[in-house]
């Protein structure tokens, strides 16, 4: 006896189809209805139907005509930007920066919140749910024009359960965040590890998005690694790929936050540095130059003593020019080992606040060249994005939401 056939979910066949004709348009904007025809398979019909559908409701606008082909010129379509907004939250211990993103991915509002989140794992859901009440407040935008709320977050992230797994930097562990707080606000929440929230931005809006893999690099209170894989970007299978700060780096070298000895993270990152730079003091025999070590340093100020560094580097300091030259041969191994297992067409690196490219991407791309494989080096692209402030870490929290709407899955919010 032949099986029952299901019947089919027209709505669900709609919102699938309508979502694609959504995507297509913001790749390929301005486009007309004849190429998006043509590029999602639908009939003419179809299209005419759900692309009205979308400028009825304000997400599609009509904008100027193509070029005649010797018939009637067709109608040209793009995004509204305006449309919705996202609202993106860039996670940190001591403050927290929020804004506000169109379809378009484009900034439009930031706040910046002095808040203390690190220890405070109990009060989570209710700190985060206060940030983005004062973000959309101040920015004057309704909750009924907002399409979600994306998290980038440090550390161990399981993006699909929405949960954070180990953060050392919040000291967040096995924290349900996106269930909770989409109760609290009745919004769709979506969070992620930070440099995998960057990923998908540059993915979907930046230098990388005509890229179907690439590696994205993160140097400063930590390091992280966002990975494309084939198009997509990759999770592994818990949420968990992508430590890059935790591979090793120097066996049974320096006791790092994880517990763990020699991760690369305690070389290369702003303490990674700093350490270095003490431990090349250690053997310096000149007194009064050992007067002049780095004072007591903790989280809150690494950037700035890393800034000095860089100053004391610039004027001749032979220990510090040593400690960042240092960290920049054991990232440079490491990105080697990366690129002979991923074969990435590009490596964008970007860093949290600042990045010390002068004194340490250049031995970092001498010992990436000596290492790689073959011929897999040959048409590598390294990029460099020197000055990555927080609001664009919140950005990629943003586009979170943004990969989420534009997806084939996902049904466009439309009233």
């Amino acid at each position: 006896m032949q099986a029952k056939r299901q019947p089919v979910d027209r709505k669900l066949m709609k919102d699938i189809n309508q979502n694609t004709l959504l995507n297509l348009i913001r790749s390929h904007a301005p486009i007309s209805r004849p190429q998006l025809t043509s590029l999602s398979g639908l009939s003419p019909a179809t299209v005419m139907s759900l692309t009205n559908r979308l400028i009825e409701h304000g997400f599609v606008r009509e904008k100027g005509m193509a070029e005649s082909t010797g018939g009637r010129k067709a109608t040209l379509l793009e995004i509204r930007p305006d449309a919705a907004f996202a609202v993106g939250l860039a996670v940190r211990g001591f403050e927290t920066t929020g804004v506000l993103v169109n379809l378009h991915g484009d900034i439009v509002f930031v706040e910046r919140m002095e808040l203390t989140l690190r220890h405070e794992h109990t009060r989570a859901v209710e700190l985060l749910a206060g940030c983005v009440t004062q973000v959309l407040s101040h920015a004057g935008i309704s909750m009924e024009r907002v399409i979600g709320v994306g998290c980038a977050l440090s550390g161990y992230i399981d993006a699909q359960a929405g949960r954070c797994v180990d953060s050392w930097n919040l000291d967040w562990h096995h924290i349900e965040i996106s269930q909770p707080l989409s109760l609290r606000l009745s919004l769709p929440i979506f969070i992620d590890n930070d440099v995998s929230c960057l990923t998908t931005y540059e993915k979907l809006f930046g230098r990388c998005n005509g890229c179907q893999n690439f590696l994205t690099v993160s140097l400063g209170r930590g390091i992280g690694l966002g990975l494309v894989i084939n198009g997509g970007v990759y999770r592994g299978a818990t949420g968990g790929a992508g430590e890059f700060g935790h591979t090793v780096a120097v066996v049974g070298g320096r006791l790092c936050e994880c517990g763990k000895r020699g991760c690369l993270e305690e070389y290369v990152s702003f303490r990674g540095i700093i350490a270095n730079y003490q431990e090349y003091l250690s053997n310096v025999t000149d007194v009064n130059k050992v007067r002049h070590a780095l004072p007591g340093w903790d989280m809150q100020h690494e950037e700035r003593l890393i800034f000095e560094l860089l100053e004391r580097a610039d004027q001749g300091d032979e220990e510090a020019r040593l400690a960042f030259q240092r960290s920049g041969e054991l990232l440079g191994l490491g990105l080697a080992n990366l690129v002979n297992v991923l074969n990435p067409e590009c490596i964008l690196l970007t860093g949290e606040g600042t990045i010390v490219e002068r004194h340490l991407l250049a031995p970092m791309e001498v010992v990436l060249r000596q290492h790689i494989f073959s011929e897999l080096g040959s048409s590598l692209q390294v990029l460099v994005d020197p000055l990555m402030s927080y609001e664009n870490w919140a950005r990629g929290a943003g586009a979170l939401v943004l990969h989420h709407f534009f997806s084939s899955s996902a049904p466009v919010l439309l009233s």
